[in-house]
């Protein structure tokens, strides 16, 4: 049973991460205020065009990242460990800056689910180490 919880949950993670960055990403990237004031409530009138620009490159960065994510989980399995582990990096950096670093002058929701987020990958990305280490029984499928 472990050894399928070691195999299978990083899949499903990163899977779950996939469809996340796409989600996000395309919320930033394309909605007409980048999610900053409808979802996170950020102010806008100061530098509208300046804020749009940045939540946009960060969509497009997280759309980057989810579609990488399918490719591993759908040709090369082999590379879960190092997906999850780019993502891990990702994350806690997004959680340091969102505590820590460059605080938003509001609380944005985001904040607490990274952490959730975060607590989450560490562990997927830990299974898939130790799933790494086993051989797999024929190709990934």
């Amino acid at each position: 049973m472990r050894a399928r919880v070691t195999r299978v949950g990083p899949l499903v993670v990163l899977g779950l991460l996939a469809v996340l960055n796409l989600a996000r990403g395309a919320i930033h990237a394309f909605s007409p205020d980048g999610g900053a004031r409808s979802i996170a409530g950020l102010d806008l009138s100061g530098n509208r065009q300046t804020i749009l620009s940045l939540f946009a490159t960060l969509g497009l960065g997280q759309i980057v990242a989810g579609l990488f994510q399918l490719f591993v989980l759908v040709f090369r399995r082999d590379l879960i460990a190092i997906a999850l582990g780019y993502q891990l990096a990702a994350t806690m950096a997004a959680v340091f800056n969102l505590y820590f670093y460059r605080v938003f002058p509001v609380q944005v929701p985001g904040a607490p689910f990274n952490v959730a987020v975060l607590i989450v990958v560490a562990l997927a990305f830990l299974l898939s180490l130790g799933a790494a280490d086993r051989p797999t029984a024929g190709p990934a499928r």
